[in-house]
């Protein structure tokens, strides 16, 4: 190289040079966006080369060196424009959607550049300017070859303008009006190669304010989604250093002067160095930020009882790194049920089965780099519904359990990656726990349905006709899958007046049969006086009056319980022919007259709310013929329109004591019961008396 001579013109290229590297330096020790990284990377090393070489053609005035250093330094300046396109495309989130375009950008590129090595179409070789130096001549692709960095420059702010919106755009308007500025500057050196105007080229100036303003956007903003610093980079760039320097001694005191051999000594070295290398980055532990409060939260997060606690100790955990936690959500089937609020969304089951391959927090501005092919839409989908910067699966044993919507102002770092990824699986372990409890006390509560169902169908079935004195008795009963607790109760008492009381509660299952049953054992208490027996004479008469008396305080507290109850309360008197009667909150009864064809009367009912209390209970005294049928029906035998019913127990009056299963079985018809279904009825015998029998 002694063509080479020192000149302080050389000065602008070196500073260009170092500033370049210093870019491609901070994007590699900096974690981030592989795309983002690399698309920097590309453009600061692709235009090092023309840097440095461009300083030493001002140092020469051998017109072949200078050719032959412009042609090496020039070829990879096709791959900037790639480059910068690639960095375009990832900020905007749009590479996916135009990856053709940057795989035929890079190709152009490569083909430019070996064409300028090998070829004068390019670079045809060099003449002097008036400042002394040597400069480019022009080849006949030299306009192509430049011009293509504008093109690809330009297609990529193009990309960034439509898809972006709002303070984001502004921002990088501003970037990018600062890149067109630099790059009209920098095309002013055309007029150099064509030899048509200008003295000392300006495009050093501008690719060192442009390497300047990217390593201010690299250290300084959100550009590469930086996570920390990378260390194995680190590692790996001072191996490489030490095994150049040790090469370096080698060759200088060896007295090797093959160049294979000392290729194959440089290798050895560089592969050995890199194996420490290699070696010293796995011992290193994953970096956690917190550890001491997410070693607390992993011990403590088992005892929690309550869903929504799981999130309330999330967001304490994650607030110290500035992660704000919005919703917690847990999957249920296909949909995800909001813990808070038990608002529903359906999920997608693809996008359920990538969160849980992926199996780290999603972040918003990740997916425009991310490879997601035909799941793109999907996931841009669910971030867009979540209204979430971070969605974080929560995953347990390779399944999916919840998700977590967060909100984090700049891209998660690793030591907070590693937090949120320990603690959204502590988290995930305690959900499948309450999710297990809460499945467990459902069955058990199932089963418990299932059992109360089972005994009052068993009990209804044993008890469904009876002979009480001069009243025949006839019931038929259909639990529905959650019983509403419709049952009846009918003592003979002293007199050989028959009270009788049909029951139907508010609510469902073992709360209803428990209400039931306090009113009906409150009504066998009353009806059957301790140490009397019937027709002993002994024991006063009961009157309505007094049974409402002694049901009125059970009733009330079955209320205050929160299940009300209600209730049908008669009396039937076979020597007055009538019957006193009592309707609180129940549907009522219905007297059916089969001698005289169409004559029907109702009892009580009238819309009266179910439940309501016996202090304001409907009361009438009726005359009961005695060929009259008395029927009591349950609100879902019944149904809501009086008319429909009225007229279907007319229809069905003459079957006397069938009445009751008839009714029941056309009612089946139309399917399972929602609500019990049931159907008392009672009519007068005059040739047979027995004792009192409660019945329930």
């Amino acid at each position: 190289m002694s063509e080479l001579a020192w000149n302080w013109l050389c000065l602008p290229y070196l500073v260009c040079a170092l500033s370049l590297a210093a870019v491609g330096m901070a994007a590699a020790l900096i974690r981030g966006d592989r795309v983002l990284r690399l698309g920097t990377i590309g453009a600061a090393t692709t235009a090092l080369p023309w840097a440095l070489c461009s300083g030493l053609v001002t140092c020469t005035s051998d017109p072949g060196l200078a050719t032959r250093l412009v042609r090496l330094g020039n070829g990879p300046i096709a791959l900037v424009g790639p480059s910068l396109l690639l960095v375009l495309l990832g900020v905007s989130g749009q590479l996916e959607r135009n990856r053709w375009i940057a795989r035929v950008a890079g190709l152009l590129g490569l083909a430019f550049m070996v064409m300028c090595w090998s070829t004068d179409w390019i670079v045809g070789g060099v003449h002097p300017l008036s400042s002394g130096i040597l400069y480019t001549s022009p080849g006949p692709l030299t306009g192509a070859h430049f011009g293509f960095i504008a093109v690809w420059l330009g297609f990529g702010i193009h990309v960034v303008r439509r898809s972006t919106s709002g303070g984001e755009r502004k921002r990088l308007a501003r970037m990018l009006l600062g890149v067109l500025a630099l790059a009209t500057i920098g095309a002013s050196d055309l007029l150099l190669v064509y030899d048509l105007a200008g003295t000392f080229p300006l495009a050093w100036l501008c690719a060192t304010i442009a390497a300047v303003m990217s390593l201010y956007f690299e250290l300084r903003t959100d550009l590469l989604r930086p996570q920390g610093f990378d260390r194995n980079v680190l590692v790996e760039t001072l191996a490489f250093a030490v095994a150049m320097v040790i090469v370096a001694i080698g060759a200088l005191v060896s007295d090797i002067r093959s160049p294979v051999l000392l290729a194959a000594g440089a290798s050895l070295v560089w592969v050995s160095v890199l194996g420490v290398a290699w070696g010293l980055r796995s011992t290193q532990p994953v970096r956690i930020a917190r550890e001491r409060a997410l070693e607390q939260f992993v011990a403590t997060i088992g005892d929690v009882d309550i869903e929504g606690k799981i999130a309330e100790r999330l967001a304490a955990l994650w607030e110290p790194v500035g992660i704000e936690v919005r919703r917690t959500w847990r999957l249920e089937g296909d949909e995800l049920v909001e813990i808070a609020s038990g608002n529903r969304r359906p999920i997608d089951p693809q996008v359920a089965a990538w969160l849980v391959e992926h199996n780290e927090a999603l972040a918003s501005v990740d997916l425009g780099t991310m490879r997601l092919g035909e799941l793109r839409p999907r996931l841009e989908a669910l971030v867009a519904t979540h209204r979430a910067t971070v969605i974080v699966p929560l995953i347990d044993r390779g399944s999916l359990v919840g998700l977590l919507d967060a909100d984090h102002r700049e891209a998660l770092r690793e030591d907070e990656r590693g937090l949120v990824a320990e603690s959204a699986r502590a988290a995930a372990r305690a959900l499948t726990y309450l999710g297990l409890a809460r499945t467990a006390a459902r069955e058990r509560e199932t089963a418990r349905e299932v059992e109360v169902a089972e005994a009052m169908r068993l009990q209804a079935a044993a008890s469904r006709d009876d002979e009480l004195g001069r009243w025949a008795v006839a019931a038929e009963y259909r639990s529905a899958a959650r019983t509403t607790g419709a049952g009846w109760s009918a003592t003979l008492l002293a007199d050989g007046k028959l009270a009788l009381l049909v029951t139907e509660a508010q609510a469902h299952g073992v709360a209803a049969a428990l209400a039931t049953a306090a009113l009906t054992g409150a009504f066998a208490a009353a009806t059957i006086p301790v140490g009397t027996a019937p027709g002993d004479g002994a024991a006063p008469a009961i009157e309505l009056d007094d049974l409402l008396a002694s049901l009125r305080a059970s009733a009330e507290g079955v209320v205050r319980g929160g299940e009300p109850v209600g209730a049908f309360l008669a009396i039937l008197d076979p020597d007055e022919g009538s019957i006193a009667w009592a309707c609180a909150g129940h549907p009522g009864a219905t007297v059916v007259m089969p001698v005289v064809r169409g004559s029907v009367q109702l009892l009580g009912g009238g819309g009266a709310m179910l439940g309501a209390s016996m202090s304001a209970a409907t009361r009438g005294v009726t005359k009961l013929p005695p060929d009259a049928v008395v029927v009591i029906a349950s609100s879902e035998l019944r149904g809501e329109d009086e008319a429909r019913w009225t007229a279907n127990v007319r229809e069905h009056g003459a079957a006397g004591a069938r009445i009751a299963t008839v009714l029941v079985e056309n009612a089946l018809h139309g399917g399972p019961p929602q609500e019990d279904l049931l159907a008392v009825v009672v009519r007068r015998r005059a040739d047979r008396r027995s004792g009192p029998v409660a019945m329930g």
